[in-house]
């Protein structure tokens, strides 16, 4: 019975190969989005879920108020965790970890590499589920020389494992130069899994961090503690405990500092932390947390993926009904001869689902075959054995009912409902009953317009960050951080005496960034950005004057007495005349009065994301700076890069040379949304195919519905284009209502969009029109071409048939 059933069901879709093939594209094409989409969901959930602990783990959180808005941060200082556990019973472990976005250079012999550093207390291995390779989690990090390192970082150093007592030196680091002594390798740990929110190559007791800086602040949050409590803890309770305790704790330097906004703190699990878009690390990332992501991505991945599905099921109820409109005979038939309706739901079902397994099979061999290219899309390491997961196999086998729900079921049943003197007699009109067609329609062209419009805004903001001008000449600016413990302006005095004369190197300036600070100015306070500068910063970055002058060598105040400020800066402390006026710095800079040299024009030091702040710029040759901005000539990329790496290795022999190109630094800013513009045009031109297919089908249905039609216009006269124009005029209203709502929803979700940058290109008219007007081109040449098609059969033959 079955046997024969498949048999039955393999001749009928053979003959209608033509729709089984574009069912199977597009159902194809639609559940390798979906699945993507679940995987792509599924990793973002998935992060931190390995630690043993975990349902007792949690991170401390801190909640203040700076500067009237309120921030949650997964920061606190150094005495929160200790000063706890102390006193509460509650807490079984703590560990205190910093790192994430530190990287310091680590060389053992005359190999040194630049690592991911990570601070941590001797209790990391209790807190977390880091497996060790070699060595003892409970004493590995008791010394305070003593240090853990990875898989990876073992076989970069070594090419093997066993390295326990191993040496490593830290040559420019502040802690292990006041240690006087290298560090021991007491312990090798498997590589942090890709899903992990903490990740490092090397590990340091949190002593060792202590020797350069120990903090008892109650005030500060820069670090992560993770906590893990007991089993019978309340997390409630625990909370109300630590803002009691910290109450009192910090009340004398609270005194000390009135103007200090309260701190509450709270608790986050730590399988919350990843998607979590509150509590987030401090904007230094050096709270030990990394990869971190906001749950919005998976929704927006979701729901593209969601419509992609929806329109290729669309098209396979459409698509379907055409195609059985050549069978309603058969189905008059076998009711005239005694079918009941269930039989025949049942063959076409039958049909569909053999269709929608074959879909299936190759939406898995697509997304096999496509892995790499998502990987690169999404940022992720997924890898294949990773697809076949329980949870990707039940997404599947939903995918798989509900594609048979959705696709298959109605144009069953439709299909069933034909009257045998409907199916015999040819008065079959499926079109007429069946709005819900139209109504599908508008909503898959309503959504490739959509996305559409969303790729169109996508590349003109891109192209408006990459063309829009920042104040200054990013191209051919090479950028060298000097890390560590070093006389930078050794440094600099030495690059610039080997570069001299070289043709294929221009300016070499000495620069540094301190994130912003407090200035005074006439007795107002208020927070400016702070860079340090010297006498080629400017004119190399082709950076403009507007009043005053730079920094000269011809003036020795200059040094130590002078500043530049920014229009914005002007602006903040609203100063009429600013060039001889006087502004006073954070401690950082001594609190000594500077006066203002000129004024430079504002320019984008942030990403065009934020408004371009106050900020100041004293002189690097007396405060001192990290990095070296180096022009290089045109052309001469190739060996500039070279003659740096070689004098870089002369100058600083103990350290890992790594360069930037200035541009392409200021690119990374907007790394997110890039790769989101290329997931959108992905998506706009796989929804463009699959709406193309549906109208096939409609505009298929529409015509082998009114052949009679057909034949007698032609036979009164009509041309092939009047007929064309007959049949279209349903589908061109169809795309105009589909072009509207998109307008609508574009403008809004794109206006929302755009809100996020400070700076951004706009909303024309044409970002709607031009999205609308291939739509309809292409809905026009389908229809006109299917109906040219029915206007050449000769009208003798359609009329005697019918």
């Amino acid at each position: 019975m079955f046997k024969t059933f498949l048999k039955i069901a393999a001749r009928q879709l053979w003959q209608g190969r033509l729709y089984a093939v574009i069912n199977v594209i597009g159902l194809t094409v639609g559940t390798a989005c979906m699945l993507f989409a679940v995987i792509y969901m599924s990793d973002e959930r998935s992060f931190d879920g390995f630690h043993q602990q975990n349902a007792h783990l949690y991170r401390i959180t801190s909640s203040y108020r700076e500067r009237g808005e309120l921030i949650s941060s997964g920061g606190t200082g150094q005495v929160q965790g200790p000063a706890f556990q102390a006193r509460m019973p509650e807490i079984m472990h703590y560990v205190r970890v910093m790192g994430g976005d530190i990287y310091g250079d680590v060389r053992h012999g005359h190999n040194a590499f630049k690592l991911q550093l990570l601070f941590a207390d001797t209790s990391f291995f209790d807190v977390f589920t880091f497996p060790l390779l070699r060595g003892n989690g409970s004493n590995a990090l008791q010394e305070v020389n003593s240090v853990v390192i990875t898989r990876r970082t073992a076989m970069k150093l070594f090419n093997r494992t066993d390295v326990l007592g191993e040496l490593l030196q830290m040559d420019a680091d502040p802690s292990a130069m006041r240690i006087g002594k290298p560090l021991v390798i007491t312990g090798v740990a498997e590589d942090p899994p890709a899903n992990s929110s903490v990740q490092f190559d090397i590990l340091f007791p949190f002593e060792f961090m202590k020797v350069s800086f120990d903090d008892n602040s109650w005030l500060n949050a820069y670090l992560g503690t993770f906590v893990v409590l007991r089993p019978d803890a309340q997390p409630g309770q625990v909370i109300r405990k630590f803002n009691r305790i910290a109450t009192v704790l910090s009340q004398t330097q609270r005194k000390d500092h009135p103007e200090a906004s309260p701190i509450t703190y709270g608790l986050q699990k730590m399988t919350d932390i990843h998607l979590n878009t509150q509590a987030i690390p401090n904007q230094n990332g050096e709270s030990g947390i990394v990869n971190t992501s906001r749950p919005i991505y998976s929704y927006i991945f979701i729901g593209m993926a969601g419509f992609i599905l929806l329109m290729a099921s669309i098209n396979f109820i459409n698509i379907h009904i055409a195609s059985s409109m050549k069978r309603a005979k058969e189905v008059g038939i076998r009711k005239a001869t005694g079918s009941g309706s269930g039989a025949i739901v049942m063959q076409f079902l039958g049909e569909s689902a053999i269709l929608v397994a074959i879909s299936m099979f190759f939406a898995c061999l697509l997304v096999a075959l496509l892995l790499p290219a998502f990987n690169y899309l999404s940022q992720k390491q997924i890898l294949l054995n990773q697809l076949w997961s329980p949870e990707l196999m039940g997404w599947l086998a939903f995918i798989f009912v509900a594609n048979i729900a959705c696709a298959a079921l109605y144009p069953a049943w439709l299909i069933s409902r034909l009257t045998p003197v409907e199916t015999l007699y040819s008065k079959v009109r499926l079109a007429g009953r069946n709005p819900a067609g139209n109504v599908l329609m508008v909503f898959q062209f309503a959504m490739a317009v959509l996305l559409g419009i969303g790729s169109v805004v996508f590349y003109r903001q891109m192209h408006f960050i990459r063309s829009k001008s920042l104040g200054y000449n990013p191209d051919q600016i090479v950028t060298i951080t000097i890390q560590g413990v070093r006389d930078v302006h050794q440094v600099h005095t030495r690059f610039q005496n080997e570069l001299s004369g070289d043709p294929a190197f221009g300016a070499i300036s000495l620069a540094g960034e301190f994130g912003n600070g407090d200035v005074v100015v006439k007795g107002q306070k208020f927070l400016a950005n702070v860079r340090t500068v010297d006498t080629d910063y400017l004119p190399m970055l082709e950076m403009k004057l507007r009043q005053g002058r730079n920094f000269s060598r011809a003036f020795s105040s200059d040094e130590k007495f002078g500043v530049l400020v920014n229009e914005a800066f002007v602006k903040k402390a609203g100063l009429a005349n600013p060039i001889g006026k006087t502004l006073i710095p954070d401690d950082h800079f001594g609190k000594q009065g500077l006066t203002i040299l000129g004024v430079v024009g504002d320019f984008h030091f942030n990403s065009l994301k934020e408004r371009i702040g106050p900020m100041i710029m004293p002189m690097s040759t007396h405060y001192g700076g990290g990095e070296l901005w180096i022009k290089i000539a045109q052309n001469r990329e190739q060996y500039a890069i070279s003659k740096l790496e070689t004098t870089f290795k002369k100058v600083l022999p103990d350290a890992v040379f790594e360069y930037n190109f200035l541009h392409d630094a200021n690119a990374r800013a907007y790394a997110t949304e890039l790769r989101w513009q290329q997931i959108i045009t992905v998506a706009t031109i796989v929804a463009i195919i699959i709406c193309s297919l549906g109208l096939f089908g409609l505009a298929h249905l529409a015509i082998a519905q009114r052949r009679r039609e057909t034949g007698i216009r032609i036979v009164l006269g009509a041309t092939d284009y009047d007929i064309a124009l007959a049949f279209s005029g349903n589908f061109i209203r169809i795309i105009f209502i589909a072009i509207l709502i998109a307008s609508l929803a574009g403008h809004y979700l794109m206006l929302s969009w755009l809100g996020q940058f400070a700076y951004h290109a706009g909303l024309p008219w044409w970002v709607y029109a031009c999205p609308g007007a291939v739509a309809l081109a292409l809905a026009l040449f389908t229809v006109f071409t299917q109906a040219l098609r029915a206007a050449a059969v000769n009208p003798v033959k359609v009329l005697r048939a019918e």
